[in-house]
């Protein structure tokens, strides 16, 4: 009798019916996203771009040109200038990936030397082949996988930039509670101009910070410093964690062409020394602390997505915190939890509402002032 009626009270309290509903359709989109890699990816890496070029195409459709052409030009750009940088690059990536065998043998015979076993260089080369056949196929998928997200990305994107304008103005005008539907317009609007202005600012100092690095490693006499350098502008997308995956490849690199030496550590240190004066010091001055979040949170991050979504994952890991951050920062009942992810999080707005009352307040006698 209880169970039958606590379900009588939950279908006669629309409210509550209303919350278990909601939470229903937030687990199967959780799980869908988690569990789907091959269309979550793909899908919040076109969100993500949109947000960053949407203030492009809003610029050209403020000049007279239809969303659907600017869309089209703007992430022509984009590709054009992503294949424009690995052109410029690509003979430094072949260059470094042939040393792939010459390393692997390094490998086997310093683990040869420690457990004792006869070198023997025959044997060596062969099995160097076979390892390096066995970790250049999965990577040849990986890497093809990736070119298929990248294009259902970008189509997903042009469709976002096109039509996501119109969807977002239908899915506020279906809010019919006035101050619900002001809330929502916070947060789009949040993530309209925090979001799109983090997403540019990030990506630009990540091209800068590649730049520099290959720079700086050809001034050093570095073989392949441009490869490097372009390893070392991915990798700064996964905070803390591309640092160090930076630095075995430039020490695995530098092993591969000079052997084992105290040498090779001089590119890696020089690197950290540059990675920590952008991590520490350039971006947090660009970004402010408010779009900060917790080193925790962020290494958290990172192994959930990748985890979850594999490489893919642990790129799109942190920019989709800080955008959930900047939604969490911008709406009056959750912005606290704004503040579990970040170290800059939003002071209260309990300080706004005197302000808001006397603003409501002078509105009135200024109404009643006009009717007499």
């Amino acid at each position: 009798m209880s169970e039958r009626g606590d379900m009588h009270a939950m279908i006669g309290d629309p409210e509550r019916m209303t919350r278990l509903v909601r939470s229903c359709v937030i687990l199967l989109l959780s799980a869908i996203l988690v569990f789907s890699r091959t269309i979550a990816v793909p899908a919040l890496a076109a969100v993500l771009v949109s947000i960053a070029l949407f203030p492009v195409v809003n610029s050209f459709a403020r000049i007279g040109i239809p969303r659907a052409m600017a869309s089209i030009v703007v992430i022509l750009s984009l590709v054009a200038a992503c294949v424009g940088i690995f052109y410029a690059v690509h003979q430094p990536m072949a260059q470094l990936l042939a040393k792939a065998p010459d390393l692997i043998e390094i490998g086997q015979r310093t683990l040869a030397h420690l457990t004792g076993r006869p070198v023997v260089t025959a044997t060596l080369r062969q099995e160097g082949a076979s390892a390096l056949v066995d970790v250049l196929a999965p990577v040849a998928a990986v890497l093809t996988a990736a070119l298929v997200a990248v294009g259902t990305s970008l189509i997903l994107s042009n469709f976002i930039l096109t039509c996501g304008t119109s969807v977002g103005r239908a899915a506020l005008a279906a809010v019919r509670e006035r101050p619900a539907r002001r809330n929502w317009l916070r947060v789009c609007g949040s993530i309209r101009t925090q979001a799109a202005y983090y997403l540019q600012l990030v990506t630009t100092v990540n091209v800068i910070f590649g730049m520099v690095t290959g720079i700086v490693l050809t001034l050093l006499r570095v073989e392949d410093a441009p490869a490097y350098g372009l390893i070392a502008g991915l990798m700064n997308f996964i905070p803390i964690v591309g640092a160090l995956i930076t630095v075995c490849i430039i020490i695995a690199g530098g092993i591969a062409a000079h052997g084992a030496t105290l040498a090779v550590l001089l590119p890696a240190a020089i690197f950290l020394l540059l990675h920590i004066c952008e991590s520490q010091f350039i971006t947090p001055t660009l970004l402010g602390r408010r779009l900060q979040l917790n080193p925790l949170i962020v290494i958290a991050g990172v192994l959930g997505g990748a985890a979850a979504w594999g490489v893919g994952g642990a790129f799109l890991a942190v920019p989709i915190l800080t955008s959930v951050k900047i939604a969490l920062d911008a709406h009056p009942h959750f912005h606290r939890w704004g503040q579990v992810l970040g170290r800059g999080a939003l002071v209260d707005k309990q300080p706004e509402r005197p302000r808001l009352v006397r603003m409501r307040r002078a509105a009135r006698v200024r109404a009643a002032l006009s009717k007499s």
